[in-house]
């Protein structure tokens, strides 16, 4: 099965829209798109806000890296 291709805006929103999703959810919880600290022109990392970690956090990673590959678009500014 290939993967889909998203962008990087559509990665994160559908990552925060499976976590909201998942039964275990907690208010407050959520995706950041650029951790604190991180600079340049793409996603360099993945940070979480709410709870430290949770066990949602985790399987909502693993399904995306399953079902879509990120697009590296280079931003203009």
């Amino acid at each position: 099965m290939s993967k889909k291709k998203i962008t990087e805006d559509e990665y994160i929103h559908e990552m925060n829209r499976r976590l909201r999703a998942h039964p275990d959810y907690i208010g407050g919880m959520e995706f950041l798109p650029h951790p604190p600290g991180s600079v340049g022109e793409s996603i360099l990392g993945i940070a979480w806000a709410g709870i430290v970690f949770h066990q949602a956090y985790r399987e909502v990673l693993e399904s995306m890296e399953h079902d879509f590959e990120l697009e590296h678009i280079r931003r203009r500014f």
